[in-house]
C-alpha cells in the first residue's frame, strides 16, 4: 500500500499539469495548498523576529543613552581630549565642515573648532 502512495505522490510531483488542490465535500479547499501554509508561517515567523530584535535594540540603545549620560555628568563642563589625529579636514566638505552624519549631541561642531 505504501508503494502505491509513494508512487502516486510522485507522479503528481513530476507532472507538468497542476492538480487541483483537495477539497472537502462542499468545494473548499481542505487546508490550501502546502506552499501557501509555509509562506504564511514564514511571514509570521519573521514579524515575530523583526518585533523581538526591535524591543532587544530598544533596551540595548536605552541602557547605552543613560550610560552616556551619566558619563557627561560625571565629566561636567571639562572638555573632551583632543587628539591630533581626530577631526581632521583638508578642505571642507560642500555642505560646510561637519560630515552628512553629524550629531551635536556625540560629534564636534567642527564649523566652530579653532583650525
Amino acid at each position: 500500500m505504501s508503494f502505491a502512495l509513494r508512487r502516486l505522490a510522485q507522479r503528481r510531483l513530476y507532472s507538468s499539469t497542476p492538480v487541483a488542490p483537495p477539497t472537502g465535500g462542499s468545494g473548499v479547499a481542505a487546508a490550501g495548498t502546502p506552499n501557501e501554509w509555509v509562506a504564511k508561517r514564514n511571514a509570521v515567523q519573521a514579524h515575530a523576529a523583526l518585533v523581538v530584535a526591535a524591543v532587544y535594540t530598544k533596551r540595548v540603545e536605552d541602557e547605552h543613552h543613560a550610560h552616556m549620560e551619566h558619563l557627561k555628568h560625571e565629566r561636567g563642563d571639562e572638555p573632551l581630549p583632543e587628539y591630533s589625529y581626530m577631526n581632521k579636514r583638508q578642505k571642507p566638505f560642500p555642505w560646510g565642515m561637519n560630515t552628512l552624519f553629524f550629531n551635536p549631541e556625540v560629534n564636534k561642531d567642527m564649523s566652530q573648532a579653532s583650525a
